[in-house]
C-alpha cells in the first residue's frame, strides 16, 4: 500500500494529481466517482490506425495522471481506490494543483482546441493578461512557434505544459 502523506490540517477542498497504475487511468476515474469524488481526467481524441482499420479513441491527456479534487477527509479514500499509486508529491507533501489550471485544460479539452502537450521546458517570449476570449482574466506566458502565438499553460507538478494558439488581439502585456 501507498505510504501514506502529509497533507494541510483545513478542510478545504484542493485539486491534486495522482499516479496510476500505465494505462489505467479511466478505470481509476470510474472507480473515483463511484467512492463520490471529484475526478478530472482530460483526454484527446487520437486516430488509431491498423492495418485493416481506423478508429477515433479517447486517450488520458497526461499518463498516468489523474487530477482529483478532495478534502483532508477523502484524502485517504483516494489512496485506496485500485490501480492509484499516490499523490504527486514534493518534499513528502501532496502538491495541490491551482484552480486556475484545472480550469483553464478544462476549457481547452472541452472546446475542442487545438493543443499540444509536450514535457519540455519552453522559454517564453513574455508574460500577459488574455483580455478577451475562451482564457479571458488569465495571466500566462506566450511564445512564438511556427509562426504563431502561443499561450502556455504549465502544470509545474506534472513537469508538463499545454500550449495553445491564441490571437494578439486578444492579449496585452503586463
Amino acid at each position: 500500500m501507498a505510504e501514506l502523506l502529509k497533507i494541510s490540517t483545513n478542510n478545504a477542498y484542493k485539486w491534486y494529481a495522482i499516479y496510476t497504475r500505465l494505462n489505467h487511468e479511466k478505470s481509476v476515474e470510474l472507480s473515483l466517482k463511484e467512492k463520490n469524488i471529484v475526478v478530472f481526467l482530460p483526454k484527446k481524441k487520437t486516430l488509431k490506425i491498423w492495418s485493416d482499420r481506423k478508429k477515433w479513441i479517447e486517450e488520458p491527456l497526461f499518463r498516468p495522471y489523474v487530477f482529483v479534487q478532495v478534502s483532508n477527509k477523502e484524502y485517504e479514500k483516494v489512496l485506496h481506490t485500485p490501480s492509484v499509486l499516490n499523490y504527486v508529491c514534493f518534499e513528502g507533501k501532496a502538491a495541490p494543483i491551482q484552480e486556475k489550471e484545472i480550469d483553464l485544460i478544462r476549457r481547452i479539452v472541452e472546446n475542442n482546441l487545438a493543443f499540444e502537450v509536450s514535457g519540455t521546458k519552453f522559454n517564453s517570449t513574455q508574460k500577459v493578461r488574455v483580455i478577451n476570449g475562451l482564457f479571458n482574466g488569465y495571466i500566462g506566458e506566450i511564445m512564438r512557434k511556427n509562426g504563431k502565438l502561443r499561450l502556455i499553460v504549465r502544470i509545474d507538478q506534472l513537469s508538463s505544459s499545454i500550449m495553445v494558439d491564441i490571437d494578439q488581439k486578444c492579449i496585452a502585456p503586463l
